[in-house]
């Protein structure tokens, strides 16, 4: 019994840990890559690919927002 619940806990672990990043390009020809739902921005050197955070990346925007609204309502 033990040994089909260790099974069963190793597969849920698996099946968690498929993913795939979103790739798209912008207008002005950035490409910009969704990773742990955050926007970041790939580009390349000749050495391989990297990757920066975006600035105005609008899923932080979205988090930084909801924080304050929270902290605005703890300080009322």
């Amino acid at each position: 019994m033990k040994k089909i619940i260790l099974l069963a806990l190793a597969a849920l672990v698996m099946v968690g840990c498929d993913y795939t990043p979103t790739e798209y390009t912008t207008r002005d020809g950035k490409r910009v890559v969704l990773i742990d739902s955050c926007e970041y921005i790939k580009y390349s050197n000749g050495y391989g690919a990297h990757y920066s955070h975006k600035g105005n990346c609008r899923f932080c925007k979205e988090r930084r927002q909801k924080e304050l609204e929270e902290l605005v309502i703890k300080l009322k």
